[in-house]
């Protein structure tokens, strides 16, 4: 495998500078409140060099997010692949997804004060891009949810309707966590391991030729 040219090393180095910085700076100000002067400014760069790079903000905040959905989206493949049966890669994908979200804090509250929300909730002038990331993640999803629904283990409703459930509810309890600022994040994370524990003992209490997709 060919490796990455210097000069390429040293651009995605240089990008993930601006990354952090944004991510901040966003963090810090809201979309609307953050400007690419501070960008550029904690990044160390001129204004010019982030212009030349992604030509303005919409487009910088759409990368950042772009890049943070791909990540977290990896480490759910990553996490629910070391585990079998469906409910099991489920609930690992949830630890994944919290997980994500400890080590990356200041990265989801980027989304959370650009958005109002972890889930479908993008501004449009960020692109198509963001939305088919979010679209992909919850495909992958959808496809952990057809396999326990066809192995019995949940309800047979559209795996589709209950992965936009999950991440739904993951929305909701992540967003509140950062608005609110109450409790601590494991919390949360155990609230939604409880749902999807409630969810198959539904599928337990019905009729065994009724369980199978």
């Amino acid at each position: 495998m060919n490796q990455p040219s210097r000069k390429a090393r040293e651009l995605a180095l240089r990008q993930e500078i601006i990354f952090s910085a944004a991510e901040q700076v966003l963090g810090e100000r809201g979309y609307h409140g953050a400007s690419v002067d501070e960008i550029a400014k904690r990044a160390e760069i001129s204004v010019g060099t982030l212009y030349n790079l992604f030509g303005n903000k919409e487009n910088l905040f759409a990368c950042v997010t772009e890049r943070n959905i791909e990540v977290m989206r990896q480490a759910v493949k990553a996490r629910a692949e070391n585990v079998s049966g469906g409910v099991e890669k489920l609930h690992a994908a949830i630890d994944a997804i919290f997980a994500y979200f400890a080590e990356h804090e200041q990265a989801f509250r980027v989304w959370v004060t650009a958005t109002g929300g972890l889930d479908w909730n993008i501004l449009p002038q960020f692109g198509e891009r963001v939305i088919a990331g979010m679209r992909t993640f919850s495909n992958d999803i959808t496809a952990l949810f057809r396999r326990a629904v066809r192995e019995g283990s949940l309800p047979r409703l559209d795996p589709e309707f209950l992965a936009l459930s999950l991440l739904g509810t993951i929305n909701s309890f992540v967003t509140h966590w950062v608005v609110e600022k109450k409790g601590k994040l494991s919390l949360y994370q155990q609230g939604v391991h409880g749902i999807l524990d409630a969810w198959c003992a539904g599928a337990a209490r019905r009729e065994p030729g009724r369980r199978s997709a």
